[in-house]
């Protein structure tokens, strides 16, 4: 790769990219959950219904999906509601950013505002059908949503760049 390689993206992040991000950040403790509730509702029913164990198990977990999935459900609206009050919130977030992605670092350019990170702040990468997620802690991230990138090699060029900057 050259020393001169670099790539240019900019855009403004819109509410439903917002949500994809938050949604994806709690999916696994949102499946935890579940599980969980499943396997404890599960055995509150198994208690309950009198018929030969290996019947009563999946009767009781037949009976207990019903009021895990009604837990996941309203956790998913709280997680959107709490995303969208979050996203109304930010005022930067409503404001158009550039990136520029090169092996120094990565260089974030607002109208008032202007951030360089090092390529060592960053904790994680992380790819999802819509969004490039790239965290500078376990709860922060800084989103690139594909249609920021002209093209699927700007896309490629990226995501080497990306690679090759944390591997070191």
């Amino acid at each position: 790769m050259e020393d001169r390689e670099s790539v240019t993206v900019s855009g403004t992040i819109t509410l439903d990219e917002f949500k994809k991000y938050q949604a994806y950040h709690v999916r696994r403790i949102n499946l935890s959950f579940f599980f969980v509730l499943l396997v404890m509702f599960t055995l509150m029913f198994v208690s309950v219904i009198d018929a030969i164990w290996f019947v009563s198990i999946w009767f009781a977990a037949l009976f207990a999906l019903v009021p895990s999935g009604l837990f996941l459900l309203s956790v998913k609206v709280f997680n959107r509601n709490r995303a969208k009050k979050e996203f109304e919130s930010d005022a930067v977030a409503h404001k158009e950013m550039t990136y520029t992605f090169n092996e120094e670092g990565v260089h974030q350019k607002g109208r008032r505002s202007d951030n360089y990170y090092e390529w060592s702040d960053f904790s994680s990468f992380q790819e999802t059908p819509e969004l490039f997620l790239l965290y500078v802690s376990k709860r922060k991230a800084i989103l690139l949503p594909k249609r920021f990138f002209e093209n699927q090699e700007q896309q490629e060029q990226f995501k080497t760049i990306v690679r090759e900057r944390r591997s070191r």
